[in-house]
């Protein structure tokens, strides 16, 4: 086993001669590579001492500084030592001694100052106003945590001064290496203690994104200590929504308030083609004149299904199929206004779309919806690029200014809209809390984690496909609903159900979806039905009979068995906007209150099942006296 001792280390040797006295030593010391030469190659062997290795003394002792370097702290080495005579014969074979020698004490690099001076905007009713903002840096680089928690604004002037303290008495610093964006170190010496970047002509210039200034005060070993300063050059942007409102009259929307009492906001376009948008609101001129920033924060969105748009609020449905639009906003505090244009003849003009000095507004968006259907499975397209991007010649060419999704897939859909920056940086808060939007908001209404409720506003959740409805209204619908006034309608045993039904926003995924914004052409509703009695036996318990699964049409003969007593009974009706096989689709199913006030997946009301008659003493007989209201006999035995 090699020896191990520390790179400061004092050794002694000895020498005898028999026929004379020693009259001094050659020693020399040798030493491996610090680290393999490449190319998958090992450390080589320790090397022989050449001539020139060797230094004369006339000691039997000394303390020797060992080197080890600044990539490795341990390294091996050969000391070799022989003796001279009086008469200058040597001995020709040296004492060899083999060891790792080892620094377990290098300097303390010591930053004493991390100073960072730059130009922050503020958008204010006057305008947008500059003013200087000084940032001491005190945060350091841990491999552990992927982002600093210091934020400077970018192109800052930065100023890092330092000084070394050795931690060996005796010892000192022989020098300093750093380095922020060099692919490699600055060597200098001892008496260098500071260096500026960004600071004009003659400084090295430093691009925006995260930054890990590293300093190493170098030992007499040559292993170093080394100390760091971690920050974010540039402040990403925020970002909100910017939807309409729907109490501006200027818009002009309609309304009408469904029957639960819930509001909604709506217009209708006569010819699209002459549309002109929506005053008052970012679905028009608006979204090429007024910047990102002066935009108001309203967390309400747009739905254009066929020709209609609607105003929406959180939590609202929307119909499948449909277009949604969710204008957004935000501000930038540093970063010059790049707006992404070049040639396009089509491009709106206005400040949105105009390059200029840092304005307080982020220069594009991205945006991505998240589906989580009803299955359980998430329907996630990948996040957009980078919008607006006016420039025909550009393979991101994104000439549209506001985030917009097409809606073809049922479940709770989660959107995002996050802004990005003149210098490229994108608020990505969301990300940090979890990959998926729909965690967030779980994280955030559900189980209450700080982080997450402090980006919950940047997640728009609403609902995909209203459900379908019974037509219980139109008087064919057999059996019919309770009046007004609670009167039940009377069945035979053998009765004919009409099931009416309808649907809002039809699709069958069967056939393929040609275009987004309205229900597909051509095709009838998928309307399936499952239905069940529910009624009581001859012992008074609660017993039911399956009348029919998916069922895709609205009439059937049913035949409700004799072990269901006359009197009232249920009729259960689950409808459902897809079949079976579209499960992964997921859909939106008819919700009502049973009997006992729940809410479940299914629609229950309560008719007579009627007594079967008395026997007849002979067939052909005049009909019995009908009570008023019943229905007339056929003649039939019952």
């Amino acid at each position: 086993m090699i020896t191990r001792i520390p790179v400061r280390f004092h050794l002694y040797w000895a020498g005898s001669d028999r026929d004379g006295a020693v009259s001094g030593y050659y020693w020399a010391v040798v030493e491996t590579l610090a680290t393999p030469p490449g190319d998958g190659l090992p450390i080589p062997n320790l090397p022989g001492p050449k001539a020139s290795d060797y230094h004369f003394t006339t000691r039997s002792d000394s303390t020797f500084i060992f080197r080890a370097s600044e990539d490795v702290s341990e390294r091996e080495h050969a000391f070799y030592v022989y003796a001279v005579d009086n008469k200058g014969k040597p001995d020709p074979t040296p004492a060899r001694f083999i060891f790792r020698a080892y620094d377990r004490f290098p300097p303390e690099p010591i930053v004493d100052i991390a100073r960072a001076t730059g130009t922050i905007y503020t958008l204010t009713g006057a305008g947008v106003v500059a003013s200087t903002e000084v940032k001491f840096i005190l945060d350091f680089f841990e491999i552990e945590r992927p982002f600093p928690r210091d934020t400077v604004p970018t192109g800052s002037e930065l100023f890092f001064q330092w000084h070394g303290e050795p931690t060996i008495p005796g010892s000192h610093v022989l020098g300093y290496r750093y380095r922020l964006d060099e692919s490699s170190f600055n060597v200098v010496d001892s008496s260098v203690h500071s260096v500026t970047y960004n600071g004009g002509p003659g400084t090295p210039a430093v691009a925006p994104g995260v930054k890990r200034f590293t300093l190493r005060a170098v030992g007499e070993s040559g292993w170093r200590g080394q100390t760091t300063r971690y920050f974010q050059m540039n402040y990403a942007p925020d970002s909100w929504y910017s939807g309409p409102d729907p109490n501006d009259p200027v818009a002009g929307w309609s309304t009408y308030t469904d029957g639960n009492g819930k509001r909604y906001w709506y217009k209708d376009v006569a010819n699209w083609s002459t549309f002109n948008g929506i005053p008052g609101t970012l679905l028009g001129a608006d979204s090429a004149l007024v910047l990102p920033a002066a935009r108001t924060e309203r967390r309400t969105f747009f739905e254009i299904y066929k020709d209609r748009i609607w105003a929406h609020e959180e939590g609202d449905t929307v119909h499948l199929n449909s277009w949604v639009v969710f204008p957004a906003g935000g501000t930038d505090k540093d970063s010059p206004y790049r707006a992404k244009v070049g040639v396009d003849p089509n491009k709106p003009v206005g400040p949105v779309t105009t390059v200029a000095t840092a304005n307080g507004s982020p220069v594009a968006f991205r945006s991505q919806v998240l589906t989580v259907q009803l299955d359980g499975n998430p329907a996630r397209p990948s996040e957009t690029t980078s919008f607006p991007v006016f420039d025909i010649a550009s393979v991101y060419h994104s000439p549209h200014i506001l985030p917009y999704s097409g809606m073809s897939v049922s479940g709770a859909a989660y959107a995002y809209a996050i802004a990005e920056d003149g210098d490229g940086t994108v608020d990505r808060r969301i990300m940090r809390v979890s990959g998926r939007q729909d965690s967030v908001a779980y994280y955030a209404d559900v189980l209450g984690i700080q982080s997450a409720q402090q980006v919950r506003s940047k997640i728009l959740k609403f609902y995909v496909n209203h459900a379908p409805f019974l037509k219980t209204g139109d008087p064919a619908f057999r059996p019919a609903i309770p009046n007004g006034a609670g009167t039940r309608a009377t069945i035979a045993r053998t009765s004919t159900f009409n099931i009416l039904a309808d649907d809002l926003d039809p699709i069958d995924y069967n056939v393929t979806i040609q275009r987004v914004g309205g229900p597909q052409s051509g095709v009838s509703p998928v309307l399936i039905r499952t239905i069940d009695i529910w009624g009581k036996n001859s012992a008074g318990r609660d017993t039911s009979y399956n009348v029919a699964t998916d069922l895709d049409v609205a009439s059937i003969s049913v035949t409700i068995p004799t072990y269901i007593v006359p009197g009232i009974i249920y009729v259960r009706i689950r409808l459902a906007d897809n079949r079976t096989s579209d499960v992964a689709h997921g859909a939106r199913l008819l919700r009502a209150p049973d009997r006992n006030g729940v809410v479940q997946n299914y629609y229950e009301y309560p008719v007579t099942l009627s007594a079967p008659g008395p026997e007849d003493a002979s067939i052909g007989a005049a009909p019995s006296t009908q009570r008023p209201g019943s229905p007339l006999s056929s003649g039939r035995r019952q």
